[in-house]
């Protein structure tokens, strides 16, 4: 019996102590204890990920579309059921479109439309499609068989994919806002064509046949109640007539601009832009001068003239590429014919009921040191072609005039308030002046660098009010004077309200060199966007009169590309810095959101990094953030390198996922960087007058104390980095203190005397000094009113102080910054024995575009940056004689 016991507590040991190692086992072994170990993401890693694209919703809010872009094109297309979460995927899928509820369509590879019954998924495709429109929310399909620019056939198809029209030799054609009409042309063999199609109650009218004609520049009007198009009448002479057809009682009017005794040497101008008047009765084009055949060539030599309003230069482009068109004012009607601007006054904005034109010319004070320059502004009635001085000396800028939709009385910002000039009274009334509110950037506490109003983003639909934007909210302001009350309140969160885009009609935004009013009712409800300017939290909200705004989603994260359906139901975009971007589905009024889709699944396999906000202090007490990325798998018993990235406010980049990627305009990838295990700063920088340099100097080196007093990275391997005006601060920053071991600059000014006298070729030609005195370098002044300021602020002019390991980059057609910059910095350099080097790219602008070439330049930094901080790579392009 005791023998018995003695076996049996034997086996018992035995089989406890297999339990226990069995036990063990579970919790040390990775694949099968509770936490799977993650994994060192690598560059072989990087083609994993892809970028979300939101695309759209359905009218009602039951089909989402979105899809997923990738660096070796294997792109997809989505289209998902959001209530069944049923996903549908289409392999290089492109051009999604819903038509209503029933119907989503899309392009597929091999010229292929493949269109899907969203209730029973079943796909019918069409062959020989390279673009398509859908018409009358999908009960009509339009497929063109070859590209734009080329003549084709449309057909027109019912749902089911029968053909019930079909028009060959199409060379146009527009659908209208309501997408419920089509205008087109067409070149058949003996003849050419202008037609219209309604799809409400099917109908196809023949507006206009001619032979050895060519019709083109088709537009509709507003309410869709008429168009406008050119007509070539003689292939030999390209005379052309401006016409316009009003589909009520199928009239057409026609113009022949060059049969009038006063069109001189000017013709339509073919591109024209065209504006049909609310009320159908005025067509406004452009003219343009007829090309001299026998036109003088340049001077020789070139005359710049001290008086010269434009820079010889831009004269020149402009007259390479020829003439600014000019606007022209026809009343079908009576055939009256009026061009409105002209050389003397070129640049025009109509009012709100296009009785009244706005002339101006940007050059008519010569030489100014703003990016908008001061013009005198004038009033022209468009029933006499008389003329008034309304403005003396007010800024061009667009964001500062607008037009009351519906009258002609014009808005505009001046003297820190917002007027509205009535044509007819002749009157200037001053709509701010019972509030003291700042409506311009000029009282911030950063020194304005570029002065501007904060905007006007519409109009309310009654026509007694205005909307206007501060720093953080959003008025409604009495147009006679009599009140402002603010709608939003967002100065007490940190929270900047404005109203989202999707709210605006983009399509009908021109109005020549202005921008048109937007009318919105405040009784329906109305997308806000917000950001939090403290802490960068981001959401949308919804405002309306009775419950103002509330929130559809507002957090700490990245929140945009938000859509609308019809019954207000939303599909929007979330990211954080470690969390890839997802899309999600909420209905107004509801608490959380549903998760439509994850992007970049396999992050979960990886180390990542994390973000978060720092506040620190400058040396004049001011209060700083910073965006501080951690490197991935961070181990707080480390001290690790870092790498300070700068321009001007750089902790909005906070919340901001960046897929690892060797295809960087600048080189430069913040997530590349936490997974090679190095600590990323992104410090705001906060300007001193008159210091742009110091500014940078004090802000950024705070940050750097502020992390290095964390003990999270080793003050001896920290480098610095920036491009554009970042790369100005830092050659100015290495010219003043020795703490970065390793830095980068690229596309950067090294010496601001001689780029206050370049000629900027981006856009058109202008003189830089601008960016000194009234921009981003924050001077205030001109070289001659404070030549101290320029040298003081001029790296090269520091350059025997530098000791800091630089790499200079820079594009050899850059037209913002030229690259003999980055030359002369490097010549000093060189001369001065600091260890340097220079990668110019021969056929690249300010940021390369060229993929091989950002792959070349992202890993010539990262191996810098490797070679300086962690001396565990050797940098191939360092010669012996700067090691």
């Amino acid at each position: 019996m005791k023998a018995m016991l003695i076996v049996r507590k034997k086996i018992d040991f035995e089989i406890l102590s297999l339990v226990l190692a069995t036990l063990l086992l579970l919790l040390s072994c990775p694949c099968m204890g509770q936490v799977q170990q993650k994994k060192a993401l690598t560059e072989n890693d990087y083609q994993r990920w892809g970028t979300l694209e939101v695309k759209a919703i359905s009218d009602q809010g039951k089909w989402a579309s979105y899809a997923m872009r990738y660096e070796n094109h294997s792109d997809t297309l989505f289209v998902q059921n959001i209530a069944k979460n049923k996903s549908y995927v289409f392999p290089k899928g492109n051009d999604g479109r819903f038509g209503g509820e029933q119907l989503f369509a899309f392009l597929a590879p091999d010229s292929k439309l493949k269109v899907m019954e969203l209730p029973t998924g079943k796909i019918a495709v069409y062959d020989n499609v390279k673009r398509y429109e859908l018409a009358k929310d999908g009960q009509y399909i339009i497929t063109l068989n070859k590209g734009y620019g080329e003549k084709c056939l449309m057909q027109i198809r019912n749902p089911n994919g029968k053909v019930i029209d079909s028009i060959d030799g199409i060379s146009e054609y527009v659908l209208n806002a309501d997408k419920d009409a089509i205008v087109y042309a067409s070149s058949q063999k003996d003849y050419s064509e202008i037609g219209i199609i309604h799809f409400t109650l099917y109908s196809h009218t023949a507006v206009s046949k001619a032979n050895g004609s060519h019709f083109f520049n088709l537009m509709w009007a507003k309410d869709s109640k008429s168009v406008a198009f050119l007509r070539e009448t003689d292939s030999a002479t390209k005379e052309v007539t401006v016409n316009y057809y009003r589909i009520a009682d199928k009239k057409l009017f026609s113009l022949d601009y060059a049969s009038k005794a006063d069109s001189k040497n000017m013709e339509v101008f073919k591109r024209t832009t065209y504006a049909i008047s609310d009320d159908g009765k005025k067509v406004f084009f452009m003219l343009a001068k007829k090309k001299d055949p026998n036109l003088e060539k340049p001077d020789v030599p070139e005359i710049w003239h001290g008086n010269d309003k434009w820079l010889y230069a831009d004269r020149q482009r402009q007259q390479t590429e020829g003439d600014i068109p000019k606007v022209a004012l026809w009343y079908p009607e009576t055939g009256l014919c009026l061009q409105i601007s002209d050389d003397e006054l070129p640049s025009i904005m109509l009012s709100g009921q296009q009785q009244y034109a706005v002339l101006y010319n940007k050059f008519s004070y010569g030489l100014q040191s703003k990016y908008y320059e001061e013009a005198d502004f004038y009033l022209t009635n468009l029933k006499d072609g008389s003329k008034e001085l309304i403005l003396k000396k007010q800024s061009v800028d667009l964001n500062q005039m607008g037009f009351d939709p519906f009258s002609n009385r014009i808005l505009y910002y001046r003297e820190s308030n917002w007027w509205l000039y009535d044509p007819v009274k002749k009157t200037h009334t001053n709509l701010t002046k019972k509030v003291a509110i700042h409506w311009d950037n000029y009282n911030t506490s950063d020194a304005p660098h570029q002065f501007g109003a904060y905007g006007n983003p519409g109009w309310t639909n009654d026509g007694k009010n205005v909307l206007l934007y501060d720093a953080y909210d959003i008025w409604l302001v009495a147009i006679d004077g009599s009140s402002c009350k603010r709608l939003t309140r967002g100065y007490e969160k940190n929270l900047v309200y404005r109203i989202t885009p999707i709210e605006y009609d983009w399509r009908s935004q021109s109005n020549y060199d202005g921008r048109k009013p937007t009318i919105f009712d405040l009784s329906e409800d109305l997308l806000l966007e917000a950001t939090n300017s403290e802490n960068w939290s981001t959401g949308y909200f919804i405002y309306n009169d009775k419950s103002k705004e509330q929130p559809i989603v507002y957090e700490a994260s990245k929140i945009d590309e938000i859509r609308k359906s019809k019954n207000s139901a939303y599909i929007f975009q979330t990211q954080t810095f470690n969390q890839s971007p997802r899309l999600e589905f909420r209905r107004k009024n509801q608490t959380a959101s549903k998760i439509l889709f994850q992007s970049n699944k396999p992050q979960k396999e990886y180390s990542f990094g994390k973000s978060e906000l720092l506040y620190y202090y400058n040396s004049k007490g001011q209060k700083l953030k910073a965006a501080l990325f951690y490197p991935a798998n961070y181990d707080p018993t480390k001290k690790y390198p870092m790498v300070v990235h700068i321009y001007d406010v750089m902790s909005d980049e906070l919340h901001q996922y960046v897929n690892p990627s060797f295809l960087n305009r600048e080189g430069f990838n913040v997530t590349n960087y936490t997974l090679n295990g190095y600590f990323v700063l992104m410090p705001d920088i906060i300007y001193q007058m008159g210091n742009p340099g110091s500014s940078a100097v004090d802000c950024v080196t705070a940050g750097v104390n502020a992390v290095t007093g964390k003990g999270l990275v080793d003050k001896d391997k920290i480098g610095l980095f920036g491009h554009s005006f970042g790369g100005y601060e830092t050659n100015f920053i290495i010219s003043q203190t020795n703490i970065f071991k390793a830095a980068v600059s690229g596309a950067g000014v090294s010496d601001i005397i001689s780029y206050y006298f370049n000629i900027s070729r981006n856009g058109y030609f202008q003189s830089d000094m601008w960016r000194f005195e009234n921009q981003q370098f924050r001077i205030g002044k001109s070289l001659y009113e404070d030549k101290e300021a320029y040298v003081s602020n001029s790296p090269i002019m520091h350059a025997e102080n530098v000791k800091t390991p630089l790499l200079l980059w820079a594009g050899k057609n850059d037209r913002i910054i030229p690259w003999n910059q980055s030359i002369a910095f490097y010549l000093a350099l060189r001369k001065l024995e600091v260890p340097t080097q220079m990668h110019v790219y021969p056929d690249e602008d300010h940021s390369l575009e060229n993929p091989e070439n950002q792959k070349n330049l992202s890993q010539r930094m990262m191996e810098w940056f490797d070679y300086w901080l962690k001396g565990e790579a050797e940098f191939k392009a360092v010669s012996k004689e700067t090691e």
